[in-house]
């Protein structure tokens, strides 16, 4: 079976697809690794994801730091999640559209 490579940009739209559809958001948060292994990401692709999503927490918006737990992030609004995908080639979730 062949693996298939999945880009950076792809990353961070799963990630950020991930956070919205999971509504993500305020007091909600989720650590790095929780949404690495929850958002559709290949075993193959995580280490990769995290460096994705350590990029998007650099550059917010639409993910930031949550600083009320260790390594734990959140989106900086759940419009900021959508726009962000609609601006860079993601799917949007069912009724952000």
């Amino acid at each position: 079976m062949e693996v298939r490579n999945i880009d950076e940009q792809e990353l961070k739209n799963k990630v950020v697809y991930y956070l919205v559809r999971n509504d993500v958001t305020g007091g909600h948060n989720m650590t790095v690794d929780q949404v690495k292994s929850n958002a559709a990401i290949p075993t193959h692709a995580e280490g990769d994801a995290e460096d994705a999503i350590r990029d998007l927490i650099r550059n917010p918006p639409p993910v930031q730091a949550y600083g009320g737990q260790r390594d734990a992030i959140t989106l900086t609004s759940l419009p900021d999640g959508v726009e962000y995908l609609k601006d860079h080639g993601g799917d949007v979730p069912f009724g952000w559209d």
